[in-house]
């Protein structure tokens, strides 16, 4: 606060002697730097109410009120979960007094004699600091719960907005594949060109939020950047071709003919530029010029001769939902988030996308991206001619295996029903995890492969992945979800699953992944758990069986000691026979069986302040009450592995 700031503070003073009260209102005005407005309660009921609506910045209390005492108002106060900072009077000293004050929540504890002394100044000082930071904890809580909510809400629309989309799509490419349908193809490819119109449009949605949130990853793998440059051709060709423009891609050096990059976000950046320089552009050319510089590391330049942008403007299209078109025409066409979504990629990809542009001439989008590559790697010319074709979406037709697939969605049974039909193999249906688990355990070795989706009712499949494997059955089982963000696959690797797919399926992912498991080339299982070390020891108390067998398993993959109990009893009864110091967290569940997460948290606390306590819930808890208990973080369930390594970071 500097000099000549002045802090305005509202001050409930209760006192039942007035020449008292007098005394402390002229004393509070004489206070620089502060600008007190004081209400005064005499009563012991009044004063109660007006401090249970918690608008004061700090309460002054008597130690005698009548025929109460102050100690009874700190008490009740708690009660009433009052949150206002409490500094006691006094006329005498009585260190007991001093002691049991401070025990039933007061702030401080001052004698009246001292109130024309620095003292008072100070301590009042300290309980509105002690105040602020409050605040701002209550402040964040909220802020943290909004963002939690809107995880939840995304993560909820991906699934019911896939969900549909894998009929859809996956039923529209059947249909397009059957020679017998050609008279009605270009409506059916009107139906798939507007569904994956749909589905781009949900995915930069959710790509947005994942980069804001920073739960977006990349998925680096080899690629053959030929057959990625050609495929890339092969896309826009004709769509330039349909306004007349010329459309080419040039290298200026020899390429390296196999990098480490994450291909699918690497094309989706260069469709949306690309996608804007053939629409802004009404003749002239589209130009795609790749350079391998120094360093290992790769540059794209996209020209067009279009309408071009106004210099003052060129900020504004990297921002969510600012159209490019906006800025120079009257069309509304687009969400308006490719742009910013593109420049946030590359910024993960370790480059930065830049804009040269001259209203009526044409602009200039660049960027280049860090490599991984061999440092023996071979350099050749670009050659648009497709040697081997990396997205393939053919399926392999000489396949054989049986495999269950667990999915509740009558359509998307019948879908990969039909598709697994094509590469050769047969499969059953199991509608939900029970039935699943049912099926396994009376003859798992009648299957090869299991393809499990994640959302079912009666059992998911986390709960079933967990079940399958306590029964030691160790056939692959692949997971489907229409809600896949960074750390999905990493979470359900450790909690059983071989691999993951996200929907809408893929039918060359789909193809991949059937070739792989069924041709007898599976890779090695990296779902083993590993011995945990002792770094880490966390007390886990859930009275659900599943899902304290499920955070279990998920802590013992971060190398993390886990002690469990199912209730408030068994957690004393842990956390006593092990020592204070001995958890380094303890994940409570705010809903047991024999007493509140809460009311636990808070004896465990007056024993042991500094353990840390973490409440896991399915709901947000009102903040004043985690304050109250002094928890340290909230978990929301489901908990994710995400969840749990965010929790162990704050150790290391």
């Amino acid at each position: 606060m500097t000099k000549d700031a002045v802090s305005e503070v509202k001050v409930l003073l209760i006192e039942d002697d007035e020449d008292d009260y007098i005394l402390t209102l002229d004393y509070l005005q004489c206070i620089p730097n502060f600008k007190f407005n004081l209400v005064w309660q005499s009563q012991y009921h009044q004063a109660l109410d007006a401090l249970e609506g918690n608008t004061f910045d700090l309460c002054l209390l008597d130690y005698q009120l009548g025929a109460q005492t102050g100690l009874s108002v700190l008490e009740e106060a708690r009660k009433r979960q009052v949150h206002t900072p409490i500094i006691m009077l006094t006329g005498q000293s009585d260190e007991v007094l001093d002691n049991e004050a401070l025990r039933a929540g007061a702030e401080d504890f001052v004698l009246k004699s001292e109130i024309s002394s620095p003292r008072f100044i100070r301590s009042i000082r300290y309980a509105l600091a002690r105040k602020e930071l409050e605040r701002e904890r209550l402040e964040r809580l909220r802020v943290e719960s909004d963002s939690r909510a809107k995880d939840r809400f995304l993560a909820h629309l991906s699934h019911e907005l896939r969900t549909p989309l894998t009929s859809i799509l996956g039923y529209t490419n059947l249909l397009l594949s059957r020679e017998e349908l050609q008279n009605i193809k270009p409506e059916l490819s009107i139906i798939n060109n507007n569904s994956e119109h749909l589905l781009n449009l949900l995915n930069d949605v959710l790509d947005l939020s994942k980069l804001k949130e920073n739960k977006l990853e990349l998925n680096k793998q080899n690629t053959c950047l030929n057959s990625f440059l050609s495929d890339l051709y092969s896309l826009f060709r004709m769509a330039a071709a349909k306004k007349g423009l010329s459309f080419t891609i040039v290298a200026t050096t020899p390429l390296p003919q196999n990098v480490e990059v994450d291909k699918t976000r690497l094309k989706q950046v260069l469709i949306n530029i690309i996608y804007n320089a053939i629409k802004f552009t009404s003749s002239g050319f589209v130009t795609v010029e790749v350079t391998f510089m120094q360093h290992h590391r790769l540059q794209f330049n996209v020209v067009d001769t279009g309408i071009g942008i106004p210099e003052e403007k060129i900020k504004r299209i990297f921002k969510p939902f600012e159209q490019v078109q906006n800025v120079t025409t009257r069309t509304n066409e687009g969400a308006g988030l490719g742009l910013a979504i593109s420049s946030a990629l590359i910024k993960l990809m370790g480059g930065a996308l830049n804009v040269e542009s001259t209203l009526g001439e044409g602009s200039k989008f660049c960027f280049d991206i860090a490599l991984n590559v061999d440092e023996t790697l071979e350099l050749a010319p670009l050659s648009l001619n497709k040697m081997h074709n990396d997205s393939d979406c053919s399926l392999p037709t000489d396949l054989q295996g049986h495999i269950l697939i667990v999915e509740d969605i009558g359509e998307i049974q019948m879908l990969l029903r039909t598709l697994i039909g094509q590469v050769g193999a047969t499969a059953d249906i199991a509608n939900d995890g029970v039935e699943a688990l049912a099926l396994l355990e009376r003859d798992a070795a009648k299957y090869d492969l299991v393809l499990m989706d994640l959302h079912m009712p009666r059992m998911d499949g986390r709960d079933t992945i967990v079940a399958v494997r306590e029964r030691d059955i160790n056939l692959p089982i692949v997971a489907l979800t229409a809600a896949a963000q960074k750390g999905t696959k990493e979470e359900l690797v450790a909690l059983g699953f071989d691999d993951m797919m996200s929907k809408p399926i893929n039918v060359s992912d789909l193809g991949r992944c059937l070739k792989e498991y069924l041709s007898g080339e599976q890779r090695n299982s990296s779902n083993e758990i590993k011995e945990p070390s002792n770094a880490l020891t966390f007390l886990v108390v859930e009275d659900d069986s599943d899902t304290r067998n499920l955070l279990t398993l998920l802590l013992n993959s971060l190398q993390i000691n886990v002690v469990s109990a199912d209730c408030a009893h068994s957690c004393w009864q842990e956390f006593s026979s092990h020592g204070e110091g001995f958890f380094d967290a303890i994940l409570l569940d705010i809903g047991l069986p024999d007493k509140s997460g809460l009311t636990l948290a808070k004896e465990i606390k007056a024993r042991s302040p500094r353990q840390y306590i973490v409440i896991a819930s399915g709901y947000d808890p009102e903040p004043e009450k985690l304050a109250e208990a002094k928890i340290d973080d909230v978990m929301l369930k489901p908990i994710t592995l995400n969840d749990l390594k965010e929790i162990q970071e704050k150790f290391q």
